[in-house]
């Protein structure tokens, strides 16, 4: 006998594979779904990672043009280049204009970064301002600034600044305290007197005649001088040490070579004849709780600070011998004349100007808020 195929088995074998065929389908509409969502992570983790890198590379170049201006305050800004090995290129370019102030001119430098990943697929710009701008935030108007007063006791030679108190008003010394010329041998004289070497005879102030050029008693004088100087009060000496480029014991190793801001712990002797500074490369000489004396034939040509600590209660004074002087400006944040000091100063605006000018002489700071990514 045959089996007989009854019409009710072949219908449960064709919802068996319908079954199967649509569980078939189902599951590769499934695995293929997921291939896709894998394949967009795996786009936006690629997309994420070049932009990262992108990022990075815009980073690298905005700190190398950065570091560029603290090194190069007048760097002009021309474009800058760099391939970074797995990481990626940056192109960096920096504009300029200047801001001009009463006291001295700023500069602020706009700094645009593009970083690219190192399959070009991703570029990330950045921007960000620096401001450079000088140290010494307000040239002395006097070649003697004296916050204390002044005792001429010893020999006393300052040679005036012609336009200290405007316009054809000559300035010799400024402070906010008396400056007695009684005793010892002070004379005060003008710029041309000194070259022709009469200062000692055609003056200005001396000894018992005091004149209009020493300003002293002024109630407009500042209160923290060195903040007036520097835009660094007294109390926060430690930020101005630390914008030195040298910091010493004693000044035994200064010289013809010495330049920038040197800062000195203690007592300072410059040897004889010793040419610290020169016209086009001033110095700044901070001699901080200390007494600052010039040998014979010394000369310093920038500006001196003879610097007293707010917690110092010892006295200190300036020893200038003869043949020996300073070239562009001396301020004193105490009283002078303790020990019959010596001064021998002569003003030049040209040093002066340099001081505020010259790039040994710039802060590079970052404008708060100015950065930009795009």
């Amino acid at each position: 006998m045959q089996a007989k195929t009854t019409p009710l088995s072949t219908e449960k074998g064709a919802m068996v594979l319908t079954s199967v065929v649509l569980l078939l389908t189902i599951a590769t509409l499934v695995t293929l779904y997921t291939g896709q969502i894998k394949s967009f992570e795996n786009q936006i983790t690629l997309n994420a990672q070049n932009r990262l890198l992108a990022f990075n590379s815009a980073e690298a170049g905005l700190m190398q043009a950065l570091g560029i201006l603290t090194i190069e305050p007048y760097w002009d800004g021309t474009q800058l280049t760099e391939n970074l090995p797995g990481q990626g290129s940056f192109t960096t370019a920096g504009s300029w204009e200047d801001i001009v102030r009463v006291s001295a001119t700023q500069r602020l430098v706009t700094l645009e970064s593009v970083g690219q990943s190192p399959d070009r697929l991703s570029t990330v710009t950045i921007t960000e301002q620096a401001l450079i701008y000088p140290i010494v935030a307000n040239l002395p108007d006097a070649p003697l600034v004296v916050a204390g007063g002044i005792v001429a006791g010893g020999h006393f030679e300052v040679v005036a600044n012609p336009d200290g108190g405007g316009e054809g008003v000559p300035l010799s010394v400024w402070s906010d305290s008396d400056v007695d010329l009684l005793n010892g041998s002070g004379v005060t004289c003008h710029q041309q007197s000194f070259a022709d070497g009469h200062c000692g005879s055609v003056t200005y102030s001396q000894a018992g005649a005091q004149g209009p050029d020493i300003l002293d008693d002024d109630v407009n004088f500042p209160d923290d001088v060195i903040e007036y100087i520097f835009n660094v009060p007294t109390d926060q000496w430690t930020l101005l040490r630390n914008d030195a480029d040298e910091v010493l014991s004693n000044c035994a190793s200064l010289g013809a070579v010495s330049s920038g801001i040197i800062w000195v712990e203690g007592h300072c002797y410059i040897a004889a004849s010793a040419q610290v500074g020169n016209n086009t490369d001033p110095v700044i000489l901070i001699v901080a709780d200390g007494d600052l004396t010039l040998n014979s034939g010394a000369m310093i040509t920038g500006l001196v600070l003879s610097f007293r600590k707010p917690a110092t209660l010892t006295d200190y004074d300036i020893f200038i011998t003869a043949g020996a002087s300073v070239t562009g400006g001396v301020v004193a944040n105490h009283f002078l004349g303790h020990a019959n000091g010596s001064l021998y100063v002569v003003y030049h605006r040209d040093v002066l100007t340099q001081l505020q000018k010259h790039s040994a002489f710039q802060h590079v700071a970052r404008v708060p808020g100015s950065w930009r990514d795009y």
